[in-house]
């Protein structure tokens, strides 16, 4: 309840036609901040409809009633509350903060930012808003200006883990991007094959790390850190290799950038073990670095104390059914994905990872219904076209199979399988020269794959949440 503390009540009119209303206003006024304090967000509704009926053009009063709708969590009235308060006050600080809040609970980024920026430069002292405008940026994948509002809010509130775990995750995402860039500056390059060998090692896997290491100093043996590397995990230092490329000072670079943003995320997910090393977050943590290691049994175990920690996070149950559904536990999965769209009922990415997952099920119409339910929400992931594509395949509706494929290949323009499930559908449905295409290419993406160097193979982290079981590639055609 400490949200409310800035949410004022109206200053009302003193020239109120009569003492008679002007004594019921006040008696509405009482019961609704009664309500409010035992948390009786309904009573605090029907008082608060009663107020704005009696002062329709009052917009303190109308942004009370959407706050109250908020924590009521009916979010669509609460937007449309708040819009009428903005009407009537567009200075007011908490309709813009809360129509943004409300947006953000039905997975409506674009919109909730447009209002919590507004809310932020209202009032720029309130860490909720800088907190809240972060993640609508992250959900957007705008994660350098998440990053700017979450190191302000973490300044403003110390001890918020939610804040410090949303900041490594920024800086995670943006260290992704940064090793994107480095991979397709210098996808050989002795820079790529260390990052490689850095991460294998920080997992555990010490031995791919040694010949990863040892890949990078005969590409790279200027770099000293990398020959310290090889001698302290008891490996032998190779040949002088060839020369360093012209890309030198470009490799350094990026890749400078990569380990500044992982030593950031470190660091701020050690604050969050600093706060409470038990916390809900603490074991979330955990269990996204089991997850991205592969130990998708320790993952699990994580995740199912985060739900013990907190049983209405959204993305656990999404997080544990990806983690089942890569042990081939599919049924088990395809429960967590219903909690999970039961747990964030708006989001697009809860449907379309739980159509899937009942797709290794061959459970099409179960994973039609939540694709075309995926649709009619915000930004859904590009995934879902792929998917659509399978179920299309699946009940012969080959031109719509075409369609959706083509959709998702515009954006993932090397996924083989993708162009594989493609082939199929052009050959049935008659079409020659597209499925020669489409072979043409699923050929050509599957040699990129197989002749990328050791050290790309080993960073290209792009798709883990698609899990593809490579079946439609192996199979013959039976149709």
């Amino acid at each position: 309840m400490a949200i409310l503390a800035g949410v004022l009540l109206a200053a009302f009119d003193a020239s109120l036609p009569g003492q008679d209303q002007a004594d019921q206003i006040a008696v509405h006024q009482r019961s609704a901040r009664q309500a409010e304090a035992r948390q009786d967000f309904q009573s605090a509704i029907t008082e608060y409809e009663l107020l704005t009926r009696l002062l329709p053009r009052n917009g303190e009063l109308q942004s009370n009633l959407g706050v109250a709708l908020y924590f009521h969590r009916n979010f669509e009235k609460a937007a449309s509350a708040c819009r009428r308060a903005i009407a009537l006050n567009r200075d007011l600080y908490a309709p813009h903060l809360f129509l943004g809040l409300a947006r953000a609970q039905l997975s409506q980024p674009d919109a909730a930012a447009a209002e919590l920026e507004k809310a932020v430069a209202i009032n720029g002292e309130d860490p909720l808003a800088h907190t809240w405008l972060a993640y609508q940026y992250m959900a957007q994948s705008r994660y350098a200006s998440a990053a700017t509002q979450l190191e302000t809010a973490g300044s403003e509130q110390p001890a918020n883990q939610d804040v410090w775990y949303a900041l490594g995750q920024c800086y995670l995402e943006l260290g992704k991007q940064a090793t994107t860039q480095l991979l397709a500056a210098a996808p050989d390059g002795g820079r790529a094959w260390q990052l490689a060998a850095e991460q294998l090692e920080a997992q555990g896997n010490l031995d791919k790390a040694l010949n990863l290491y040892r890949g990078a100093l005969l590409r790279r043996p200027d770099i000293e850190i990398v020959r310290t590397r090889i001698l302290a995990l008891h490996g032998t230092l190779p040949d002088p290799g060839r020369e360093a490329s012209a890309l030198v000072g470009q490799e350094d670079e990026l890749y400078d950038r990569v380990s500044l943003f992982e030593e950031k995320a470190r660091a701020a997910f050690e604050r969050v073990s600093q706060i409470d090393p038990d916390s809900y977050r603490a074991h979330q943590i955990l269990g996204d670095a089991d997850a991205e290691a592969d130990r998708f049994d320790d993952a699990i175990q994580e995740y199912r104390i985060v739900l013990e920690r907190n049983p209405g996070l959204p993305g656990t149950h999404g997080a544990l059914c990806n983690a089942m559904s890569r042990l081939g536990q599919i049924e088990e999965a395809a429960k967590e994905c219903e909690a999970e769209i039961a747990a964030a009922p708006h989001a697009a990415a809860a449907y379309v990872e739980g159509a899937r997952v009942y797709l290794l099920m061959r459970a099409e119409a179960r994973a039609e219904t939540l694709l075309n339910q995926a649709l009619h929400l915000d930004r859904p992931p590009i995934l879902l076209y792929k998917l659509l594509g399978k179920v299309d395949l699946a009940q012969k509706r080959y031109p719509e199979a075409i369609e959706a494929l083509n959709k998702y290949l515009a954006v993932e323009v090397k996924d083989a399988s993708a162009y594989y499930l493609l082939a199929r559908a052009c050959k049935f449905a008659g079409d020659t020269q597209g499925m020669d295409r489409a072979i043409g290419q699923y050929k050509k993406n599957s040699d990129f794959a197989g002749h990328a160097s050791e050290a790309k193979k080993a960073l290209d982290t792009a798709h883990r949440n698609e899990v593809d079981s490579g079946e439609d590639a192996q199979k013959e055609n039976k149709d």
